[in-house]
């Protein structure tokens, strides 16, 4: 079996009440959720949103959008809820929310491999990261899908694998982008656990994908998509896109390469399907829409975490793991 030589944590047992720098750090994720919301609401395609919204909890929208109606669902319940029914303050609400809850799961899962100061530092890098993918569109999915992969890659680094099905059944109901989950999880245990429970496992995960997106499918039936299916030639037509791609993340593109050459084996594993989630991406998607590889900020920051902080890494594990001749496999 493949053994993981990186240091993992153990996460503090949880205690029944928070002390005061933890009760802060919640307000300040949550009051950041809604700076967020607030940012999001004057950039997105507002005049849009009731015609958009309409048209998906009726079965009218388009693909891959109608695929996608977790949010709408959640936001047509909350406007019925909310005096004078504001579809507006129901979609802000729930973004404000949901993003405030990204920045609190991504400081506890950060905390797996750091201690709290650097999470924090982590949480907040993304949150500054997070207004440079809004762009003038009606997309809703977003902040669900992060916090599905930010929920996912902690349940796979603290061992937690039985959670990953019951997060790409909802997630798939928002975001079909789950699909990358399966292939996370097999090159994560693959040769750290038996191999015919990682297959079946893989499987298994993957299954509950396929029921999810093929019972929309069905229920939903064909739809036209909004914007040409391939868009290789237009962000191949010139260096614009790709710019965009590269200052989302910065330096933390390269850095996140270095850190994982020593770091944990699940980031070290998860990166390895970077050069495919951007290939599908340049070939299927707009990639200047930025937004797009939020999911893969649960494996970025870590990375470039591990080499910028090694002093916090707990219990002092601040030199980077040995490389042996000849094993280089079996890191």
């Amino acid at each position: 079996m493949v053994q993981d030589r990186t240091y993992h944590a153990v996460p503090p047992p949880m205690k029944n009440k928070l002390s005061a720098r933890e009760t802060w750090l919640v307000l300040l994720y949550l009051g950041l959720g809604v700076a967020s919301g607030f940012m999001w609401l004057r950039l997105a395609d507002i005049p849009g949103l009731p015609t958009w919204h309409l048209k998906m909890i009726s079965g009218e929208a388009e693909a891959p959008n109608q695929y996608r109606p977790m949010m709408p669902w959640l936001a047509e319940g909350l406007r019925r809820l909310l005096p004078g029914g504001d579809l507006y303050l129901a979609y802000l609400i729930l973004r404000s929310l949901v993003t405030g809850l990204c920045l609190l799961a991504f400081d506890r899962y950060l905390r797996v491999w750091f201690r709290p100061s650097a999470a924090a530092a982590g949480a907040l890098a993304l949150a500054a990261i997070l207004p440079f993918t809004y762009m003038p569109v009606t997309q809703v999915s977003d902040p669900i899908n992060l916090l599905v992969f930010i929920l996912a890659f902690h349940a796979l680094a603290v061992d937690r694998d039985k959670q990953l099905i019951p997060l790409i059944l909802l997630g798939t109901l928002n975001r079909e982008t789950t699909a990358m989950l399966p292939a996370v999880y097999f090159l994560a245990r693959l040769g750290k656990k038996p191999t015919r429970e990682v297959f079946t496992n893989t499987f298994l995960q993957a299954l509950s994908w396929v029921v999810v997106y093929g019972g929309l499918r069905l229920l939903y039936g064909h739809r036209d998509y909004y914007c040409a299916v391939i868009m290789w030639k237009q962000n191949t037509a010139s260096f614009h896109p790709t710019l965009q791609v590269l200052l989302l993340y910065g330096i933390i593109w390269i850095a996140a390469i270095v850190g994982a050459r020593t770091g944990p084996l699940l980031l070290r594993r998860a990166i390895w399907l970077l050069p495919f989630y951007l290939a599908l991406h340049y070939v299927v998607a707009m990639c200047h829409e930025t937004r797009l590889y939020l999911p893969y900020a649960p494996v970025l920051i870590p990375l470039t975490w591990w080499i910028l902080f090694p002093e916090a890494r707990p219990e002092g594990d601040t030199s980077p793991t040995p490389k042996r001749r000849g094993t280089r496999g079996a890191r």
